[in-house]
């Protein structure tokens, strides 16, 4: 007989997180995005920040550092993955990677027993497959359901056997439009059995800014978008660089603009970026703002609609004015303290 009993004997547990909204614990979440927008970049920040017990933008940090392990079949662990992940500052005894001087061929499910090994080994929290097609076995056929499912089933029950998260990383079809949930190469089968999808792509209005939006969220409410961009250190080392919440989600991303964006929208997007990490001086914005092409004109009105706040603040004999998003967390160095709602009602009459 199939094991099945009542509800009522069955007992509640709660959803754990890796980095709550994006990835549980014991589950499958996705990453989509087209070839160089940064996934591999965004996977190894992530696994950098749990090292050391840090959040990931958006997210509560870790009650511990966390070991993540990271299977990659295009990027070489020495001269890539590992400068990537020092440009990124993570403690690289929590880093796991493949072993180019030994490396052999990794199929799922066929290998599955050696991943537990590993996983165990490591007493790893994450592990990320980057791209999970890379991984597959011939026999697999990407585009089919069925097959897929079949493949993904054991790797979710191991995820959930041994309470580690697994991010597996995947490319995009060419066609753009609709539902990004469905924009993933292959069957449906991969963003079926993940309990998050994640989509990384171009901002449709700035050049060069990065978007991680949410397409799939089963046991929470979508996490809101947020901006990135790809540096360069000091070493030639690429590295991302999260600019704060964007306003759009991965349906809007994944559509071919009908037009020019129209000018309000792209300054309230580079507004909100540039007020993600606190205060900046009015001037300065204005400034910025106008080498951006954006008319003075055209910021404020974009200020009022998103009611970004406004406060003149004074350093030794001389004052200026700050704008500032009350959305958005108040960093520890910011000039002032964060104005209360009648403090600002004040400020609004004499900005």
């Amino acid at each position: 007989m199939i094991p099945a009993k009542p509800l009522s004997l069955l007992k509640s547990s709660i959803v754990r997180w890796l980095c709550k909204p994006y990835i549980q614990r014991g589950r499958i979440a996705l990453l989509d995005g087209d070839p160089g927008v940064g996934k591999s970049l965004i996977s190894i920040d992530l696994a950098a920040r749990l090292s050391r017990g840090e959040g990931f933008p958006g997210c509560l940090a870790p009650d511990r550092p966390q070991v993540t392990i990271l299977l990659g079949a295009e990027d070489n662990s020495s001269d890539t993955v590992r400068p990537r992940a020092e440009a990124a500052r993570a403690d690289l005894d929590r880093v796991i990677a493949l072993d180019e001087s030994d490396r052999i061929p990794v199929f799922l499910p066929d290998h599955l027993s050696q991943l537990e090994e590993l996983i165990c080994y490591y007493a790893a929290d994450l592990v990320v497959i980057d791209p999970i097609t890379a991984f597959l076995p011939p026999s697999v056929a990407a585009n089919l359901d069925q097959c897929v499912r079949r493949a993904l089933g054991p790797l979710a029950a191991l995820a959930a056997q041994t309470d580690c998260a697994m991010l597996l990383v995947r490319h995009l079809r060419k066609s753009e439009g609709g539902r990004a949930v469905h924009r993933g190469a292959g069957s449906i089968g991969f963003i079926a059995s993940a309990r998050t999808g994640l989509f990384a792509a171009w901002h449709p209005a700035e050049t060069g800014l990065g978007v991680l939006s949410v397409t799939k969220a089963n046991a929470t409410t979508p996490a809101e978008s947020q901006g990135y961009r790809i540096k360069t250190d000091e070493l030639c080392r690429t590295v991302i660089e999260w600019t704060g919440p964007v306003t759009l989600t991965a349906d809007r991303l994944n559509r071919a603009l009908d037009g020019p964006v129209k000018m309000r929208e792209q300054a309230s997007t580079w507004l909100q970026s540039r007020l993600a990490q606190g205060p900046r001086r009015s001037a300065d914005l204005l400034a910025e703002a106008a080498a951006a092409g954006i008319p003075e004109r055209t910021l404020r009105r974009a200020k009022d609609e998103l009611r970004i706040g406004s406060k003149k603040h004074r350093t030794g004999d001389r004052s200026e004015w700050y704008w500032y998003d009350p959305s958005c967390v108040w960093p520890k160095d910011a000039p002032f303290k964060r104005p209360t709602v009648m403090e600002q009602l004040e400020i609004d009459l004499l900005d």
